[in-house]
């Protein structure tokens, strides 16, 4: 376990999150950044930004390029890891990745939305054979059989370590990349999920092409659910419910970015990553304040 407690965990590498972070580190916070792609893939897809007011006709990929060096020239903790829970404490949060578990004292999500629909069934027997961590969960079907639906060549390192403990192990890419160094024996299905199907346990996946009869089925996205990654958080339809200055319906937990909802555009993911983080450093002065009171008779 790590033993730094960070003023404030930024759980996503967008525009959001870079903007909090960035103005974390200047006003001299410990700060950790979650990012375990490589920025924020979807803004580095845009052929040609020119609605970010000052920098006109400008690549997605350019205008992130110079977000990340400008955020990172500041020396927030990078943490190249996938937060796959958040469990909230009476003094700190506990941010957990398949590798590590960290301490904050505040949490600001910036993880943006997750780009595809839940599966029919996904919600319902998560916890009960659905997975969003092979690493975290995969003792669990050792000898049994298990499918990975993945949307980036991360599944492929976690079919492998599936491979190793499961029975029969079906991977079912959802991405156009070419597939890397898979180990033999893992069954590489190119189909359509459409349903986890079980009564108290996952019994079978449903794809296009046919049923899978599995004990467990791994979903990898960029982003999980923020409803599985934070339980109890409060949601607006498929969005955080966020209130004027980014907080959320947890104390100590603020929201900015696409997470919150539309317009999904830069300039409102930056501004809100700004009022996010100065939202979570009045709550931890708030905090300070509170436990340097004298004690009352």
């Amino acid at each position: 376990m790590a033993e730094t407690i960070y003023d404030i965990a930024v759980i996503g590498g967008g525009p959001a999150g870079l903007s909090a972070a960035l103005t974390g580190r200047i006003r001299n916070k410990n700060i950790a950044l979650f990012e375990h792609m490589d920025f924020s893939l979807k803004l580095q897809k845009a052929h040609l930004v020119d609605n970010y007011i000052g920098l006109p006709q400008v690549t997605g990929k350019g205008l992130m390029q110079q977000m990340s060096a400008h955020c990172l020239a500041h020396n927030p903790e990078l943490i190249k890891e996938k937060v796959v829970n958040i469990f909230p404490g009476d003094e700190f949060f506990t941010v957990a990745t398949p590798k590590n578990v960290y301490q904050a004292r505040a949490v600001i999500i910036a993880s943006g939305v997750v780009a595809t629909a839940l599966f029919s069934g996904e919600r319902e027997l998560l916890g009960r054979g659905v997975s969003y961590c092979a690493t975290c969960d995969g003792m669990f079907y050792k000898e049994k059989d298990v499918a990975v639906i993945s949307y980036s060549q991360e599944g492929e390192h976690e079919a492998n370590y599936l491979g190793e403990l499961c029975r029969n192990v079906y991977y079912l890419p959802q991405y156009k990349n070419e597939l890397g160094n898979m180990r033999s024996g893992i069954e590489i299905i190119k189909a359509k999920p459409q349903s986890i199907q079980g009564d108290s346990q996952v019994e079978k996946l449903v794809t296009d092409q046919g049923e899978l009869k599995v004990h467990g089925v791994f979903i990898i996205r960029q982003s999980d659910p923020v409803e599985n990654v934070l339980p109890g958080l409060e949601l607006d339809g498929e969005v955080i419910k966020v209130n004027r200055d980014m907080s959320t319906s947890i104390p100590g937990v603020f929201a900015a970015g696409d997470c919150t909802g539309k317009p999904w555009q830069i300039a409102k993911a930056t501004g809100e990553g700004l009022v996010a983080v100065l939202s979570a450093i009045s709550y931890l002065e708030q905090a300070d304040r509170k436990s340097a009171a004298p004690a009352k008779d």
